[in-house]
């Protein structure tokens, strides 16, 4: 007979090796996350959290897809981040203290995730120094992020945010530039990237003479060069980004420097 109870504790030690937030705890520190701490499958297209929902858990995804959205009154979603495995959901909240969630969070695929109870959280976070110090990392790249956002924002059309947007995104999931396959749908992407979706497709399509031809949610780059161009010529901080970096200055490095991105999408 299968043990089931023993498979999940396998799995879950397996995940606290291999999430960055907690590989470098000690043994003792280990034993005591794997102790207060659980794993939760959300289903596609489930919420793990609503706006106003009382926080329960600290999350952080280990496989799959979480959109981060707020409803506006009208009744669109604004999307703030895609989140993918290896970050956390609600880190501002935990070191902010809130009561209850400021955002929505829905499973944009099957998504496993480590939870742990914020009451132990909050009172434990301080015995893990490396933990308490990913988390600030962590808002600081939020934060780093959304400056470049407003920056593209009021500095950039629609094409080229869009243009910048798949460059990033390849080099985030690891596709090859000469030719991959949309990880969301276009209606998500359009809400992440915070324009109209007829905007987003009529940005598609002028992206052909931008050195990327998109055939239906097929992307390619057949001139890299050409969109660094289009793009990156415009950006105050393109020497800075690794997107930029390895796609126009060193393409040979485009696996290497995914864990130095993982905010950029």
């Amino acid at each position: 007979m299968i043990d089931t109870g023993k498979i999940i504790m396998v799995i879950k030690s397996e995940i606290l090796k291999t999430l960055p937030m907690f590989s470098s705890l000690t043994t003792d520190e280990n034993k005591l996350l794997f102790e207060n701490s659980r794993l939760y499958n959300c289903e596609r297209g489930a919420f793990l959290f609503m706006h106003g929902d009382t926080i329960t858990n600290f999350y952080v995804v280990f496989r799959g897809t979480v959109q981060i959205f707020r409803d506006t009154p009208d009744g669109h979603e604004v999307t703030s981040d895609l989140l993918i495995a290896e970050d956390s959901l609600n880190a501002d909240e935990i070191i902010t203290k809130q009561i209850t969630h400021n955002k929505n969070a829905r499973a944009v695929d099957d998504t496993l995730l480590l939870a742990i109870p914020v009451l132990w959280m909050q009172e434990n976070l301080s015995k893990f120094d490396h933990m308490a110090t990913h988390l600030m990392a962590s808002l600081s790249d939020r934060l780093h992020s959304a400056q470049i956002e407003a920056e593209h924002q009021s500095t950039m059309s629609a094409t080229q945010i869009v243009a910048c947007y798949l460059q990033r995104l390849c080099l985030l999931h690891e596709f090859d530039p000469g030719g991959f396959e949309l990880p969301y749908s276009k209606t998500l992407i359009a809400s992440r990237l915070r324009i109209e979706l007829e905007t987003f497709s009529r940005a598609l399509k002028n992206l052909r003479d931008e050195g990327i031809k998109v055939d239906g949610s097929h992307v390619s780059f057949t001139d890299t060069n050409k969109t660094g161009h289009f793009v990156c010529d415009h950006c105050s901080l393109s020497e800075e980004c690794t997107a930029h970096l390895s796609l126009h200055k060193n393409p040979s490095d485009l696996i290497s420097i995914k864990p130095l991105i993982r905010k950029a999408a």
